[in-house]
């Protein structure tokens, strides 16, 4: 078998091993950003391995005006943000979150393969989302995110498309 093979196989496996765990609940507003680095092995072979990691100094830049805002975290460009919650619709906070630029995941538990994912993004002039989950969003539920990302989406909040 390829060592190669075997060894992005092991980095994976390692890195999901130590996916979001119990520090949610450490970090503020159960929030955790997901950073990316790349994994070079003793061959040369080159891997992307997302880890996570307490988003406190990237939270202390959204909302804190005498505290600079980061988009790296040890070196290593901030890819997205997690935060843990019962309700995934997107509320006002997580708007100062969102206009940076980095997508914004919402679970009830990330840890959990039965829990719904939402994940929100700025695409095409506009705040859009994914949604993951075995069952369907409620009428109800789907109105209202839709609502408060149409809301987010007509702010003022500097972000534009590439081209």
């Amino acid at each position: 078998m390829n060592s190669r093979f075997v060894t992005t196989a092991l980095l994976l496996t390692a890195s999901l091993a130590l996916a979001p765990t119990a520090s949610h609940a450490a970090t503020p507003n159960g929030c955790e950003v997901v950073v990316s680095s790349e994994v070079v092995d003793a061959e040369g072979g080159r891997m992307t391995v997302a880890s996570y990691r307490p988003a406190d100094n990237f939270l202390s830049g959204v909302y804190d005006a005498n505290t600079p805002l980061t988009l790296k975290e040890d070196g290593a460009p901030i890819r997205g943000i997690i935060c843990a919650r019962n309700d995934l619709v997107p509320t006002e906070k997580d708007y100062a979150m969102l206009a940076t630029g980095i997508p914004l995941s919402l679970s009830q538990n990330f840890d959990s393969a039965d829990s719904d994912i939402l994940t929100v993004y700025f695409r095409a002039g506009a705040f859009t989302h994914k949604y993951t989950s075995d069952y369907p969003m409620s009428p109800e539920f789907e109105t209202a995110v839709q609502t408060q990302l149409a809301d987010f989406s007509h702010r003022d909040h500097g972000l534009i498309n590439p081209k």
